[in-house]
Parts: C-alpha cells; structure tokens; sequence
C-alpha cells in the first residue's frame, strides 16, 4: 500500500513573477518552505475547482450555521424590543400620570410590572391615544 503522504518531485515552470510571488506570500504567512506553500496552495485551488462535488454536502451545513446564527439575533433584537417598549410604556405612564414626581420604587416597580403584561399582551403595540380612553 502507497503512503498517500509520501513525496515526489517534479519540475514545475512559472514565470519568475510568480516565483517571487510565491516566495513573499509563503514569508508572510509562515510558511516554512516554497514547497510548503505551493502544495496548499495547489489543494486550495484543486477543492475549489471540485466545490461542486462538496457543495452537497458542504451547503446544508452552512446553511444550518448561518440559520443558527441569524435566529441568534434575532431572538437578541426581539428581546431588546422588548425591554425598549417596556420602559417607553413606563415612560409614558409616568409623562402620563397625574401624581407630578414623588415616585416611591414600589409605585415605580408596580408601572413596570403592569407595562411589562401590558406589552406582552399586546406585543408591544400600545399607542398614546390608548392612555387616554
């Protein structure tokens, strides 16, 4: 059996502009030979001509990973929503209110509870006109 790992050599001709391009890139990313950087550089460019192949396999899990994060953030923009309409209702219900200041944390602590049922029962649809009926 062949050991897939095993080297051998071949003459390879390119243009000296790309030699000295293959040398300053393979020094820049730490590559620790031309060799080195040639054979990534080769598989980089064979997988990319053979994506078709990977892209049964390959899409669906980006897919999947794309969709995760997207529900991610949406489900942190939803709850931020949330909190943002919670305190315009408080907001408004102190604008609103009659007592003019001296709010007490229990007063402050019973508005928010009742903004909090208010925009979850409503999904965050209170509109001012409501305030006043």
């Amino acid at each position: 059996m062949k050991n897939q790992n095993q080297k051998s050599s071949s003459g390879v001709m390119l243009t000296q502009a790309q030699w000295d391009r293959c040398d300053r890139l393979a020094s820049q990313k730490g590559y620790p030979s031309r060799n080195a950087f040639l054979r990534d550089a080769i598989d980089f460019y064979c997988s990319w001509l053979e994506k078709e192949q990977s892209e049964r396999f390959l899409t669906p899990a980006l897919e999947s990973v794309i969709s995760a994060k997207i529900r991610d953030s949406e489900e942190r923009i939803n709850r931020n929503l949330f909190k943002i309409a919670v305190d315009l209702s408080v907001l408004g219900k102190i604008v609103l209110d009659e007592n003019g200041g001296g709010y007490d944390e229990d007063y402050l602590a019973e508005i928010r509870r009742d903004s909090i049922r208010e925009v979850s029962e409503t999904n965050g649809a209170i509109r001012m006109e409501q305030r006043f009926k």
